[in-house]
């Protein structure tokens, strides 16, 4: 039985749709990324399988019951919000015993999820003092205070330097493998994603649009992409996307993506230095290989860029 199983989700806020028959399983032990613009439906979604929004129509199972106003099913679950927010005046442990007792756990819990985080340093800290890094890993630390199965993060890394990002995206990989936590992180940030995510949703307004394991994604839809490098890429692009050969094309300011035929890699490179002739473009360089994971996105939702549709 997966942990999350979602069905066919509907959600409006008046007339506008956040969640449009959105389906998403979730197994255990696994690290799943939720990915997608800022409005894609995300946060939405999360809101529902946490039981905070009822949705408008379709089915959501966490730990096998609906989590609609199930306080036993939010004792199995932690969550960490994008912007958290704690008593600032208490201290790290002060502040971690208190919902030690509220979950009717033993005191020593934690300075345990402390130690987990690399904070047991910092415990008699106030909160107040605490780093941005130290406070998102404090957000994970109380968590993690239930014992949970599963952790809910919601734009973790949102607002971090690349270094604090790094260290939390390493506790998450640790807390998986050491600990046994599956996770489900919902990002915007996708190379982070790529780098301890072993599953995607691929999801755009309101709908998933691609779900998987990554390599069976890459396989999919990032096999055959070509990438170049180009001085006048729109003109470039308008000539590619003739060739009978072209599966997906998309462009931008730093140059063009191209999915080809399989098998037709040569006759797609001798074609492309005809037409950047024929529009008297420069030609800075050709890679071919696996997408990126903003690569993927690109291909599976057919934008321009991220969040903005062509």
């Amino acid at each position: 039985m997966p942990l999350i199983l979602a069905e066919n989700l509907v959600k409006s806020y008046g007339k506008v749709k956040a969640v449009d028959g959105l389906s998403l399983t979730l197994n255990e032990g696994s690290v799943t990324g939720l990915i997608g613009p800022n409005g894609a439906g995300k946060t939405t979604t999360i809101k529902m399988i946490l039981g905070l929004l009822k949705p408008d129509s379709g089915r959501v199972e966490v730990f096998g019951q609906d989590p609609w106003d199930n306080p036993q099913i939010r004792t199995l679950i932690g969550v960490v919000h994008e912007k958290a927010f704690f008593p600032s005046h208490q201290k790290a442990i002060d502040y971690l015993r208190r919902a030690c007792r509220i979950f009717g756990v033993p005191d020593r819990r934690a300075m345990e999820v402390l130690r987990l985080v690399g904070l047991q340093d910092a415990s008699d800290r106030a909160i107040k003092a605490l780093s941005a890094g130290m406070l998102q890993k404090f957000a994970i630390a109380h968590a993690l205070v239930n014992y949970p199965r599963l952790v809910i993060a919601d734009e973790m890394t949102a607002n971090l330097d690349p270094q604090a990002r790094s260290a939390l995206l390493d506790l998450v990989l640790r807390l998986n493998r050491d600990e046994g936590v599956t996770f489900l992180l919902s990002s915007h940030i996708l190379p982070e994603l790529s780098r301890v995510c072993d599953s995607v949703a691929i999801i755009n307004r309101g709908k998933v649009w691609a779900f998987g394991k990554l390599t069976e994604l890459y396989i999919k839809y990032g096999a055959g992409i070509i990438r170049i490098s180009t001085d006048k890429p729109e003109e470039l692009a308008n000539e590619i996307k003739k060739l009978s050969f072209i599966e997906k094309l998309e462009a931008d300011a730093r140059g063009i993506f191209v999915k080809v035929t399989s098998g037709k890699e040569e006759e797609f490179y001798e074609n492309a230095s005809k037409l950047a002739r024929k529009v008297k473009a420069k030609i800075h360089g050709i890679e071919s290989g696996s997408a990126s994971l903003e690569e993927l996105y690109r291909l599976v939702v057919g934008e321009n860029k991220f969040g903005e549709t062509t």
